[in-house]
């Protein structure tokens, strides 16, 4: 449970979730100062049980005069719930989430901070530019895969949610943190679409990354692509309308009987359709829609796929139509809707 009567400050908070980053932790903290200069954020590192010494070598920047403060957790709980608990720390009116390894630099930070201040929008979320970095051509391609992804699902107005800098006004996470559910792999999405229904307005700003990391993903891992996967369709039904509506058991056997309807239906209609012999031009349009060119059993395997993926596509852009329309504003008549 956030506590929103922590005594605030005009300062910037930087939040850095740090795991196994022992090796460079200090210099890194030190880089950070150096480029802020002035005396009006604090760095909160949340050590996320690293087996290293992170935590001791966090705590030597804090120990030397730096505004560093760190916090340490038992176990490791993934990056969002790493930034989600140092949240708790922090004072600042302004929150920055930045990755420990500097991969992308801290200037950054300067630059994102004066966009949210020019666009006076609630969030500035960096994203990669595509000509400043070059990245491996397989974690380009799983990242465009995935930003279509998310595109396809959110309908978000960003390019990038994944890049490790962005910043927030307060009240935007303390909004959002409390109905968030992912810690490790696709919070950046959850916490996205939180403060988009909400109404907040979300920009970008291009930066660059130093691509550092070993190996075709970087750090990331077939396991992880996998579970960042997962974690993504989890934030997609639970910020669905189906999620929203809550219908009862009565309503979903009635929503399972329509679906049975519609393929019995299907079935029947094709059982009829088939032994009607169409006269020109019909019977050749006939022969491209229904694939008759391919063997049977070919054609029936392509039509059920095939049918099946229109069936979500729609039940998609149906989601986000409903989600809209209950989102309007009440017209006072009968097409308005009203939530209390």
């Amino acid at each position: 449970m956030l506590n929103t009567n922590k005594k605030r400050s005009n300062k910037v908070s930087i939040i850095l979730p740090a795991y196994n980053e022992g090796a460079h932790i200090y210099e890194n903290l030190l880089k950070i100062c150096k480029v802020l200069k002035t005396d009006d954020f604090e760095i909160i590192v949340v050590d996320d049980g690293s087996s290293d010494n992170t935590f001791l070598e966090s705590n030597r920047a804090a120990k030397n005069g730096y505004p560093v403060k760190v916090v340490q957790l038992e176990s490791n709980s993934g990056k969002g719930a790493s930034l989600f608990r140092g949240f708790e720390e922090a004072i600042g009116e302004l929150i920055v989430f930045f990755d420990a390894d500097l991969e992308i630099s801290p200037h950054y930070i300067v630059k994102l901070l004066a966009a949210l201040k020019k666009t006076k929008a609630d969030v500035v979320a960096g994203v990669k530019d595509p000509v400043m970095n070059h990245f491996p051509l397989q974690r380009r391609f799983m990242s465009a895969l995935y930003r279509a992804v998310i595109s396809f699902l959110f309908g978000l107005n960003i390019t990038d949610t994944q890049t490790g800098i962005k910043i927030f006004k307060r009240e935007v996470l303390e909004s959002a943190v409390p109905r968030l559910r992912v810690s490790r792999f696709a919070f950046d999405i959850e916490l996205l679409v939180a403060a988009s229904r909400f109404g907040y307005t979300i920009t970008e700003y291009p930066v660059e990354v130093s691509y550092v990391r070993k190996g075709k993903f970087g750090r990331m891992k077939f396991g992880s692509l996998f579970g960042t996967f997962l974690d993504t369709f989890a934030v997609y039904f639970r910020a669905s309308f189906w999620r929203w509506l809550e219908p009862s058991y009565g309503t979903q056997f009635w929503m399972i009987i329509f679906v049975v309807g519609v393929f019995l239906a299907g079935v029947g209609f094709s059982k009829l359709l088939t032994p009607v012999i169409l006269k020109p031009p019909f019977n050749e349009i006939a022969y491209y829609i229904f694939l008759q060119f391919i063997p049977t059993a070919l054609r029936d395997r392509l039509l059920a796929i095939g049918g099946t993926l229109i069936l979500l596509i729609a039940l998609i852009q149906l989601n986000k139509s409903l989600l809209h329309a209950f989102a309007r504003k009440d017209r006072g008549d009968l097409a308005g809707i009203l939530r209390k």
